[in-house]
């Protein structure tokens, strides 16, 4: 019935073939933006989480709030937010950003001022997880949903759209942050031994073994989504990434070359193997002419020159993986540091704050991410580097690497944030003395002994940037949650004439989208279903 309405109200006399033609040139021929239109793009996102995190908190001084409640704030503060600044608010996304950081600097402010009350402090949490990196694979992950749908809608500007030779565009940082946001947790990160202890033919054999289900998912998976748009006679962008090739075949062939090259290459040598392997690339499209080849509208007689687009860009893809990994390796081992270290001892009065020791691997980490992406960019800018996502070639990994690294020092510099906000809370409830002793083993934790009065609490752990549900829920089951995005994506698409939806009608079907896809994770993750694609 609700399919029925839909094609009863919004759409419109023309036949099926003709629509298709008319959204595909919709989504097609677009030269993208400026980059700082992009960056500015992904941040209400960012400030929809410090806001988000912050409002939890001073609303728990109030109210007891069940766990579903959370999960509505979360999507409240954090969805709806990035769908109206994508969609109505997408001209006025700095001035967006201004409001969210009052609101957050008025909540911090507030976690500050309000009182402690110490026996709320029995409560155990745990730190499991680096929030910075969980953080923006969500988010990436997020904004990836939205913008599949969103972009078959006229509410969403065509500036963000994927662009069709060379340029900057939201759309196009999907696929390289994805593969980014994936190596950032790859277990090559977190591999600090100097040396290998089994054979090269041994070390093959076990990550093709590691990797090999993945592929076959993945590879199905790709089968499939062809499969389904020739049947269905769905709108597809042929130049995105060929006649037959799409996403999921990219990711299984960067995730089986990926696996062949670390079992001969130490990751230690990440970073100057994926460096290498994009200066390969680029070299070879401009000697071979392939990049004129690719971008020009030739005929597509075989299967190469069916697909050139997907197949040109695997190499790119697998040198960016490989400065992902490189990335990934320097925040473990900043987070290593943090934890191993035990001997951190301060204390701190009501005036007097003394907070270097706890901080120090932070700040310098987030020092070294603002150092690559200013490198990044001025490598592409002194070097006069076009960024074509289609070529997956050098100035467009460093653009992604760039403004990978620049989210991320921004959610290291909010960890820090929340973690100092924390403990003023504390030092600042009474006027009196407390002694702080950082003692770390697999978790953070913070014990506290007070002395007044005689009285003591021992042991009591303190956490801070602990990850909000909804973001671990997609991190979970990550590409689940990007398949179900497709499928509902489809299922809108072949329900309605997406072009002749009214603004209201619009926004009301990506909202009710986005709530199903968070719904179907969130689900699986409370009954601890992963799905492995």
């Amino acid at each position: 019935m609700f399919v029925e309405y839909l094609k009863f109200n919004f759409t419109m006399p023309v036949s099926k073939e003709q629509y298709r033609v008319e959204q595909e040139a919709f989504v097609s021929n677009h030269g993208g933006t400026t980059p700082h239109d992009v960056f500015f793009s992904l941040l209400p996102t960012i400030c929809s989480i410090v806001m988000t995190t912050s409002t939890m908190e001073v609303l728990k001084k109030y109210i007891h709030i069940h766990e579903n409640i959370k999960v509505v704030i979360q999507f409240v503060l954090i969805i709806i937010p990035t769908i109206l600044c994508y969609t109505i608010l997408s001209e006025y996304i700095i001035s967006a950003c201004l409001i969210l950081t009052l609101i957050c600097t008025l909540n911090l402010s507030l976690m500050i001022e309000r009182k402690i009350n110490y026996s709320d402090l029995n409560t155990e949490l745990v730190k499991d997880k680096i929030s910075c990196i969980t953080n923006f694979r969500a988010l990436t992950n997020i904004i990836t949903a939205v913008c599949i749908l969103a972009v078959d809608f006229r509410i969403f500007p065509r500036k963000f759209a994927k662009t069709e030779t060379y340029g900057h565009s939201l759309m196009d940082t999907g696929v390289g942050m994805f593969i980014l946001a994936n190596a950032l947790v790859a277990p090559e990160t977190r591999d600090f031994s100097t040396s290998r202890q089994i054979c090269f033919l041994s070390t093959l054999i076990r990550n093709m073994n590691n990797s090999f289900r993945s592929c076959i998912s993945l590879l199905i998976l790709g089968f499939g989504r062809f499969t389904a748009v020739e049947y269905l006679g769905y709108q597809k962008h042929v130049t995105e990434y060929g006649v037959h090739w799409n996403f999921f075949l990219t990711l299984a062939i960067v995730k089986l070359l990926t696996s062949m090259i670390t079992s001969a290459i130490n990751t230690k040598y990440s970073l100057f193997s994926g460096i290498w392997i994009l200066c390969m690339h680029e070299y070879t499209m401009s000697i071979k002419d392939l990049k004129s080849w690719v971008l020009r509208d030739e005929p597509r007689v075989d299967f190469f020159s069916a697909n050139r687009e997907g197949l040109i860009s695997i190499p790119g893809y697998v040198g960016l993986y490989f400065i992902g990994v490189a990335i990934g390796r320097l925040i473990h081992s900043t987070y290593q540091t943090l934890y191993t270290n035990s001997n951190l001892d301060f204390n701190t009065k009501l005036s007097w704050f003394k907070y270097t020791e706890l901080y120090e691997p932070l700040c310098l980490l987030y020092i070294k991410l603002i150092k690559i992406s200013a490198l990044s960019f001025l490598t592409i800018v002194y070097c006069d580097f076009k960024v074509s996502r289609k070529l997956a070639n050098f100035g467009y990994c460093m653009w992604i690497v760039s403004l990978t690294t620049a989210l991320l020092s921004i959610l290291v510099f909010i960890e820090f944030m929340l973690g100092l906000t924390n403990i003023f809370h504390i030092s600042y409830s009474n006027d009196i003395k407390i002694e702080f002793k950082l003692n770390v083993n697999t978790n953070l934790r913070m014990n506290l002994k007070k002395h007044v009065k005689s009285e003591k609490l021992e042991n009591i752990r303190v956490i801070f940037g602990k990850p909000l549900e909804i973001f671990d829920a997609v991190n979970y089951n990550g590409l689940f949650f990007f398949l179900v995005s497709n499928i509902m994506t489809g299922i809108v698409n072949m329900s309605m004439y997406t072009l002749y939806a009214k603004q209201s009608v619009a926004l009301s079907i990506l909202i009710i989208y986005m709530a199903v896809n968070v719904i179907s994770v969130l689900i699986l993750y409370r009954l601890k279903i992963r799905i492995k694609l």
